[in-house]
């Protein structure tokens, strides 16, 4: 006869293997806690990779017709679309982006879901800060809890810490792959 305690024991297992999803479900769930809209993000990125912010100048306008931009150089440390690994990355965006936060400081890692560039030569992060993650020092990719967004029950105990969920570059490779492979 079973004691009690084995019996409990066998249950909670039993659970808990039936809530883990897969990586690639947890990321391309649209109401996931760790990255939503993945499917939305992947389709309007032109440039999408995980890199290390080399320089930052800002180029004043050259005319009264121009606008200033800032000229941030990444190299690419891990290469998903529209890039190679180990790559200089020069991109241009509007200066305006930065007096609303939208900075890159040299040193800095990130992970990125860019548009691809305008016809002026201009990018951001699809749907501004959705698009931009920063890089742990561990490699993993943090990304933030929205409000109102509970902690994940199919989230795995290890590598989460409050307000942040984190993300491995392989877990998020794969699911884009699966992502890209279900878009029409």
């Amino acid at each position: 006869m079973p004691s009690p305690f084995r019996k409990f024991f066998v249950t909670a297992l039993m659970l808990v293997l039936a809530c883990r999803g897969t990586a690639a479900e947890r990321l391309e769930d649209p109401t996931s806690p760790v990255i939503p809209n993945l499917p939305t993000l992947s389709r309007s990125s032109g440039y999408i990779f995980s890199g290390t912010v080399v320089r930052v100048e800002r180029i004043a306008p050259r005319s009264r017709d121009a606008v200033a931009v800032m000229r941030v150089v990444f190299h690419v440390d891990s290469a998903i679309r529209g890039v190679s690994r180990g790559q200089k990355l020069v991109i241009r965006e509007w200066a305006g982006l930065w007096q609303s936060g939208e900075r890159y400081r040299p040193g800095e890692r990130v992970m990125l879901f860019l548009y691809p560039p305008s016809k002026l030569g201009l990018t951001s992060p699809v749907g501004g800060a959705l698009g931009r993650f920063r890089i742990n020092p561990g490699g993993r990719i943090v990304v933030p809890r929205g409000p109102n967004r509970p902690p994940s029950p199919r989230l795995p105990a290890t590598g989460r810490s409050w307000g942040t969920n984190l993300v491995s570059l392989q877990e998020l490779a794969r699911a884009l792959r699966r992502v890209s492979e279900e878009l029409p």
